[in-house]
């Protein structure tokens, strides 16, 4: 088995070789400026472009974001000016999915997309993309969405340089009565608002397509819950003062969330593990995106050496641990696959790099959203305790899920007495299990509301 390194590292940096270096997947669009305009009822955003390309632009509430959906492109941004009026708290950008990477402006306040264009290269200005955006009159505004995205570009320019930093009132001086502007926005499909519905995060396969997105509402599709009872077989997991084990323990709370959760007829739900066996960490991840789990839990009861410290913590994924604490129980976690006698660590470390940087930054996004909401699930629940600052941040390998909204739930400490009472009582696993689907029940319904915005 120690000789499986040897042969498995060098296939990974082959792989990592192919994915950054390869030609023919290098992205052909290139966005070389990003830079914000004000004026006196909206804030003007301008991309130069190496190419002209299609494109979708809509807003989002609750939180409020602007996005900005392009074919693959190569971010060659500098250094971005942001006027105070704008209400722009950050800018990220990544990869989507499958030949389409997003743009992600994270607003301070409601906002609405006004107008969204692009405008051809000359030989004195690059290829532009403009989006004018204001300040939303109502808190969820009706979202509009503007342009269509088909993937592909059309021919190459060279973009000028341009200042960093605009002028206090306008960007690039483009005027709305300008014929190129003008004649942008008189061309279908980047003509305004078009009646494109928002993309669900996991659109339903099977579903067939509708004739009129006005007028029919697609097929309701449950989302699917993936529960991951942690640890199994020859991994015992925690063990209490009166020989109780984490396995069993979770195993248990998994049930019975799966069987509160299917008792309300809005979720489809399945277990990593049913039963008393041993499952790689990666094998579960895999599990749920085989499956097109719409979120994953993984649920423990670990152990540390204060007895005296109990009480429940969310955790979801972050490269490094929000405490000393944290950081020693996601590496006792992550080297779960020793037991069965093979240590991934090296290889996992690899993969977790590639999926970082190719991951969907909204993935991250919505798990810390659904995180807040159980803890405040949680500690609604009368007889739950938890942690300081429940919401926490680990490497879990578990939580590596580039496209499914992940959270690790630590429902208590096997090492404080009166909590390992608590985990193998029925009432006390009943309590708990029904905070975390008040919680999933919560989410869901956030999720739904955004689609329909």
């Amino acid at each position: 088995m120690p000789s499986l390194h040897k042969h498995i590292q060098p296939i990974l940096c082959a792989l990592v070789a192919v994915i950054f270096f390869w030609p023919g997947l290098a992205s052909a669009l290139v966005i070389n400026e990003m830079r914000f305009g004000e004026h006196p009822d909206k804030t003007r955003m301008v991309l130069d472009l190496s190419e002209e390309v299609n494109y979708r632009v809509f807003a989002l509430s609750d939180p409020y974001r602007i996005i900005i959906d392009l074919p693959d492109f190569t971010w060659k941004v500098g250094s971005i000016y942001k006027p105070d009026s704008s209400g722009i708290a950050g800018i990220r950008q990544g990869k989507l999915e499958a030949g389409i990477s997003r743009i992600v402006l994270d607003m301070k306040a409601p906002v609405t997309v006004g107008a969204a264009f692009v405008l051809p290269g000359d030989n004195s200005k690059p290829n532009r993309l403009v989006v004018d955006f204001s300040p939303a009159a109502a808190s969820n505004p009706p979202m509009q969405v503007y342009g269509m995205l088909t993937g592909g570009g059309m021919s190459a320019h060279n973009p000028s340089t341009l200042p960093t930093r605009p002028p206090a009132d306008n960007v690039d001086n483009i005027s709305m009565e300008d014929p190129a502007v003008i004649a942008a926005l008189g061309t279908a499909p980047a003509a305004g608002p078009m009646a494109v519905p928002a993309p669900a995060r996991k659109p339903d396969k099977k579903s067939p397509p509708q004739a009129d997105t006005q007028k029919t509402e697609p097929p309701y599709k449950k989302p699917l819950i993936i529960i991951d009872p942690g640890h199994g077989g020859e991994d015992p997991g925690a063990i209490g003062k009166h020989k109780t084990r984490e396995k069993d323990v979770v195993l248990a709370l998994a049930k019975e969330l799966k069987k509160q959760l299917e008792a309300t007829g809005q979720f489809d739900v399945l277990l990593t593990r049913d039963s008393d066996k041993f499952i790689r960490l990666r094998d579960r991840v895999n599990f749920a995106r085989k499956h097109q789990g719409d979120l994953f839990v993984s649920i423990h009861a670990d152990s540390i050496d204060k007895s005296s410290v109990r009480g429940s913590s969310i955790y979801t994924l972050s490269e490094k641990a929000s405490d000393a604490q944290t950081a020693k129980l996601a590496d006792s976690e992550n080297r779960a696959d020793l037991i069965a006698g093979l240590d991934l660590s090296n290889e996992d470390k690899d993969v977790a790099n590639i999926l970082v940087d190719l991951a969907m930054r909204d993935t991250m996004n919505q798990s810390n959203f659904f995180a807040n909401k159980l803890v405040e699930k949680l500690n609604d629940q009368s007889g739950v305790r938890t942690l300081p600052n429940a919401h926490r941040f680990a490497g879990f390998a578990v939580l590596k899920a580039p496209d499914i909204p992940s959270v690790l739930i630590e429902a208590g400490f096997m090492s404080n007495a009166e909590e390992e009472r608590l985990l193998t009582s029925a009432e006390h696993r009943r309590k708990v299990a029904s905070a975390i689907r008040y919680g999933i029940t919560a989410y869901f319904e956030h999720v739904r509301r955004n689609e329909r915005s």
